[in-house]
């Protein structure tokens, strides 16, 4: 295995398919871990703070984080020394109680919002409904506000050179990702490298597919990418994530392309993990 390899491995079918085989596969400090912070009522130290994955949140999490090998549930903590620590990630999760952290083969995935709250789509989520099925642009561009509020605060110290969409599934035509990525980049003062890739041809839903036939049907099509792709870190932009399967099959071409750090930011996620059930 290349040194390059080590540092930014192929992102492959089996590699996707053992994660998705994981759980849980997203972290909410706003909802479903909203309690990942506890005080210690035995003052031997002030707290912990327990996530079930290290994927995404521990290279965005600004205090180290250590594996549980000890406890049956496995996951990952900190201990939490004293009490201005504890306020100081008490407040870190309140900032950031809106995104959803995903695990992912990216070195860092997150969404702007879940999709839904309970039966309902959630404020974000129905602005991305708007802007995609409604053609609504004021939908569009408060999207692009949020989006450009969340890379501050994710991205913003990160050495992004470049920031790419999912490619249009209709050639000549400008998907909402197409369009988030546009004016983020703009707004950012990123270049929008969307123009490098691009289906090599007519990529029909995928969505009642199985995982490997998604794939399979993706290579199918094919991807082409650009030189200007080699030697970036680059950050993708997608809708809504929810198996994850185009998005990370994009990401294997842009790393066999010569991509290094790969970020994604979607503006949801799904209340599913699968595109099919």
């Amino acid at each position: 295995m290349s040194l390059r390899d080590l540092m930014h491995p192929p992102i492959t079918l089996a590699r996707f398919q053992a994660l998705r085989a994981k759980e849980p596969k997203r972290i909410c400090f706003g909802s479903i871990h909203k309690n990942a912070l506890k005080d210690n009522p035995s003052g031997k130290a002030a707290g912990f703070f327990n996530v079930p994955f290290i994927e995404s949140v521990g290279d965005l999490f600004p205090w180290r984080l250590f594996e549980n090998t000890k406890g049956k549930y496995g996951g990952y903590y900190r201990t939490v020394t004293d009490d201005d620590e504890f306020s100081e990630i008490k407040e870190w999760m309140s900032e950031n109680s809106d995104v959803v952290f995903i695990r992912s083969l990216f070195d860092t995935a997150v969404s702007a919002c879940e999709h839904y709250i309970g039966e309902s789509r959630s404020k974000i989520g129905q602005l991305e409904y708007s802007a995609k099925y409604e053609g609504n642009a004021d939908a569009k561009d408060r999207l692009v506000d949020i989006l450009t509020e969340i890379y501050g605060r994710m991205h913003g110290k990160r050495n992004i050179d470049g920031i790419v969409s999912v490619p249009s599934s209709t050639a000549g035509s400008q998907s909402l990702p197409n369009y988030l990525a546009m004016h983020l980049a703009a707004k950012v003062g990123v270049p929008d490298l969307t123009g490098e890739i691009g289906w090599n041809g007519a990529k029909g839903s995928i969505k009642t597919l199985a995982i490997d036939e998604k794939w399979a049907a993706l290579e199918g099509v094919g991807i082409n990418v650009g030189d200007g792709i080699d030697g970036k870190d680059l950050l993708l932009i997608d809708d809504m994530y929810q198996s994850g399967a185009t998005a990370h099959f994009v990401a294997s071409r842009l790393r066999t392309a010569g991509a290094n750090a790969l970020h994604l930011l979607a503006v949801s996620k799904g209340r599913r993990d699968t595109d099919n059930k």
